[in-house]
């Protein structure tokens, strides 16, 4: 019994001496580790410095309570409306001035004037009575260009006897430009108590005075010009003449009317025509520049046409 004890006893401390053995020879095959005190300083740096960060993040993303102060959130709301509707105002102010300035400069200040030396006319002063003409135009002076109206004074020309038409333009800043169409007299009345000649237009108003008879012109022989131009016979006669064509009108030579149904034209080719009123014109000078034709060529170059009746033409 001792015997088997001791083996036992013995057993146990081969066993222990041999994992003394193997501790040893582990410690012995790893390296020594050294730590420094810098290392572990830094590393207390780096968590207190992880431990403010976290602080930091916790205090932002921590909901505080917010105290709203409505008097002054109102207020804050007035004024923004106030100034909102300041700028508002200052540009529309600023707007409106600048259109009031536009509209000053264009229409009433100097720069567009109208001045009467910068007005020029031309193609009248033969028919067309000159002065009618620059009582029109010196109307406009001291106008801005942009309110004169090209069409009203050019209907307002045309109106004047012994214009055909009248062409106007703007010549700016400051000038109109003014081309006159004279018309030619339909006839000219001689007045017998002055021996002067008036030219009248188709509408027998009268264009001018003269001593000297115009080429070309029919001649109406009248007590007086006002009275001559109150005869229903003269007026009878004015019409004819006028619906007569400018080749045929240029050929008379005279005109006489015992009364308005009776009107009658000499030609300078030696025929007489009797038109009777101013009725059915177009029919009666085709007759009549028919008959004339005929007549020249049978060598007859003399003759009355009387085509009063256009129906049944006379030739005498």
């Amino acid at each position: 019994m001792s015997q088997t004890q001791g083996d036992n006893a013995r057993g146990k401390d081969r066993r222990a001496s041999r994992t003394a053995r193997s501790a040893r020879s582990v410690q012995s095959s790893q390296p020594s580790r050294v730590v420094r005190a810098s290392t572990l300083v830094k590393q207390n740096e780096q968590d207190a410095s992880s431990q403010d960060i976290a602080a930091q993040l916790r205090e932002k993303v921590t909901v505080r309570p917010k105290t709203i102060d409505f008097d002054k959130r109102r207020k804050e709301q007035k004024s923004a409306r106030r100034l909102y509707w300041a700028k508002r105002v200052s540009i529309l102010v600023g707007v409106l001035g600048v259109l009031a300035f536009g509209v000053w400069a264009l229409l009433f200040s100097s720069w567009l004037k109208v001045e009467s030396d910068q007005i020029r006319i031309s193609g009248a002063g033969t028919w067309a009575r000159i002065e009618k003409i620059q009582a029109l135009t010196n109307a406009q002076v001291g106008r801005s260009l942009l309110l004169v109206s090209d069409a009203q004074l050019a209907t307002q020309l045309d109106a004047i006897p012994g214009v055909a038409s009248a062409d106007i333009t703007k010549d700016y800043p400051h000038g109109l430009i003014v081309r006159i169409t004279e018309e030619t007299p339909t006839a000219q009345l001689l007045a017998q108590d002055t021996k002067q000649y008036t030219a009248v237009d188709a509408q027998a108003q009268q264009i001018t005075t003269y001593k000297d008879a115009a080429a070309g012109i029919p001649v109406i022989t009248v007590p007086t010009t006002r009275s001559g131009l109150k005869n229903q016979a003269v007026l009878e006669s004015i019409a004819v003449l006028s619906d007569m064509d400018a080749g045929m009108r240029g050929q008379v030579t005279q005109t006489t009317a015992r009364t308005q149904d009776s009107i009658t034209t000499a030609l300078n080719s030696g025929y007489t025509v009797v038109w009777g009123n101013s009725s059915s014109m177009s029919t009666k000078r085709a007759i009549v520049a028919k008959v004339i034709q005929q007549l020249q060529a049978e060598g007859t170059n003399s003759g009355t046409i009387d085509v009063s009746a256009p129906s049944r033409p006379i030739i005498k």
